[in-house]
């Protein structure tokens, strides 16, 4: 009795709603699918398929509404229908909400994997931005097809443009729309072929720049029509195609504010530029208030040119093309009777490291054997020689050996966290972490430049992602002179920790030195963190996958942290063996060089 009941609430229910429902592109609606019965299913299904964790959530639902209204996309959280009505089309036969659910989907998050650049609409007419928006729509379709073919399928069949249509100027986009998707589509009018031949012939796809310069070069040969467009109607008839608003507001939101994606509240309003940039758990020195503008730094012209590096967004488990900009900044000169103090008072340490490192430089004797002309005889070689011509048999005449000293072949490169924090006073003492970390390089430069390996001293710090800091204090090719000594006392602590950044160019030099050895050695007092991010993790995460891509180039990496908090942080990023935390910073120095002389050993 039950079931009878419910089948015919549903028959009932179906019939209102097709009297109630103005026809959609020849479509009759059925009862809808609730977002909460596929969410889960999306979400496996987007995952699957990029790799990548997207966050979805629902649209406020709209009870009055008997249509399919678009997904959209708001700081890179979609938001999908909260029902989604099955269509039965003329033209492709029926279309499952299911189905209509992943279209959108998968359209979206190829808008977020492929959409990296976005649109300023300064001067534009609403006509042009609706037309640039259905070229970049087609190209990051077509991107995404390249990758996945089956996209193709589960698009087209919901595009049913006809050349009939051609009464709006919504019914030339749909036609647009359509023809740049779907290869097997006639439409003889001039402007579509004129859309679909310059969208074809285009160099390359992978710029959104394509996107705008077909978009205004269509939007001014469509005034031949004499049609006026009416952007309150002229909108796509295809229900998987988001609203756009992505393209254009919510990107310039992004983009003023400067913030990284995903790592925002999307549901909270962002106050003022002004920011109170609270310390973290490990990093209590860094306590200030910053009036944070993207582009309040004046740089001299000595800077070198932008390095561009990615970032990687743990949230979504992508990494960020060009995300962050790293430049060069000379280092400025300081006192160099900072550094004589600093060597003069360590005189006796400095002795015994340097005879430390001599003998794990002379370490080990590699023996060549089997040569017929050597500098000693190789007795186990001798004595088989006798067996064999005792047995009778030809002897093996290779009875020499030849002992050389093995070759070091290093390259070690110490990377210095010179932000803010380093200017507040060690705990119990009368000097500063940047006067330790002064004193650190000057005595280590000084027993590594005795054993003769090769060794750069750089720095770095940060103010936002568009403003990262590298400084040479030495480089691998420069002698450890008074111009290098001058440059270590001359640095200073400023600014934040954007680690990753660091690292990803640290490893860039490295990797251009030819030794066999490469080391990357890191000394901070705090984990990353940065003016223009919120999320404690984001920046931990993203420095985990730097030393990750180094360790993959053959560049092992080491980090001396400074902060007695560091171990809840630091083993995840470097790994479990691969840090050090200095309880007792007085003996900072000597840990340095034995550790050195250990990784190297």
């Amino acid at each position: 009795m039950k079931t009878r009941i419910r089948n015919f609430t549903h028959r009932l229910l179906a019939r209102v709603r097709t009297r109630a429902t103005p026809a959609h592109s020849q479509a009759a609606l059925r009862p809808g699918l609730e977002f909460a019965e596929v969410e889960r299913r999306i979400a496996i299904y987007l995952r699957a398929m990029w790799a990548h964790d997207f966050t979805i959530k629902s649209a406020p639902r709209n009870y009055e509404a008997r249509i399919n209204i678009p997904a959209s996309i708001e700081l890179q959280v979609i938001s999908l229908p909260a029902i989604c009505y099955d269509l039965n089309l003329a033209e492709t036969g029926g279309i499952s909400a299911l189905e209509i659910y992943r279209a959108a989907a998968a359209h979206a998050a190829a808008h977020i994997m492929f959409t990296r650049q976005h649109f300023a609409k300064d001067k534009l007419t609403p006509w042009q931005m609706a037309v640039i928006s259905v070229i970049e729509d087609a190209r990051v379709e077509a991107l995404a097809i390249r990758r996945f073919p089956g996209l193709y399928q589960l698009w087209v069949r919901q595009h049913i443009a006809t050349p009939a249509q051609n009464r709006t100027a919504g019914d030339y986009l749909n036609r647009l729309a359509r023809a740049l998707l779907d290869d097997n589509y006639a439409d003889a009018d001039p402007w579509v072929e004129q859309g679909r031949a310059l969208f074809r012939n285009a160099a390359s796809i992978e710029s959104e720049q394509l996107s705008r310069e077909i978009g205004l070069a269509l939007a001014h040969t469509f005034a031949e029509k004499k049609i006026r467009p009416n952007p309150r109607t002229d909108r796509l008839s295809a229900d998987y195609r988001d609203d756009n608003c992505y393209l254009w507001e919510a990107a310039n939101f992004i983009a003023e504010k400067d913030l990284p994606p995903l790592i925002i509240n999307p549901f909270k309003k962002t106050g003022p530029t002004k920011t109170l940039v609270e310390p973290s758990d490990s990093d209590q020195h860094n306590k200030r208030v910053l009036e944070h503008e993207p582009d309040d730094i004046e740089f001299t012209g000595k800077e070198s040119a932008p390095f561009f590096y990615p970032e990687w967004n743990y949230r979504h488990q992508v990494e960020t093309r060009d995300w962050v900009t790293l430049r060069e900044i000379p280092a400025a000169d300081g006192d160099l009777q900072v550094v004589d103090n600093i060597v003069a008072r360590n005189k006796p340490l400095l002795s015994r490291m340097k005879t430390l490192l001599e003998a794990v430089r002379l370490d080990g004797v590699r023996r060549i054997r089997k040569l017929e002309e050597g500098d000693e005889l190789d007795i186990n070689a001798a004595i088989r020689a006798q067996i064999d011509l005792r047995q009778g048999i030809q002897p093996d005449t290779r009875i020499m050996m030849r002992s050389i000293r093995k070759t070091r072949g290093i390259s070690a490169l110490v990377l210095l966290d010179l932000s803010y924090s380093t200017n507040s006073k060690v705990k119990d003492k009368d000097y500063s972490v940047l006067q330790l970390t002064q004193e650190v390089c000057a005595l280590f430069a000084d027993a590594i430049a005795s054993v003769g390996d090769t060794f750069a001293i750089h720095g770095f710090c940060s103010e936002g992602r568009r403003h990262v800091e590298y400084y040479r204090f030495k480089d691998f090719d420069q002698p450890y002179d008074e111009a290098a000594r001058s440059r270590v006392a001359g640095m200073s602590g400023q600014r934040a920790t954007r680690m990753g950044a660091a690292i990803r160019h640290a490893t860039h030099l490295l990797n251009s030195q030819p030794s066999g050895k490469k080391l990357l050695m890191i000394i901070t007092d705090g984990a990353p963190s940065d003016v223009d991010v919120h999320d404690g993790r984001y920046l931990r995460h993203d420095a985990k996958m730097a030393v990750e891509n180094a360790d993959r180039k053959g560049i092992h990496t080491y980090c001396v942290g400074l902060d007695p908090d560091a171990d809840e942080y630091i083993a995840r990023i470097f790994g479990a063996r691969n840090y050090m935390v200095v309880d007792h910073i007085s003996c900072l120095p000597e840990k340095m060089l034995m550790l050195y002389a250990e990784l190297t050993r």
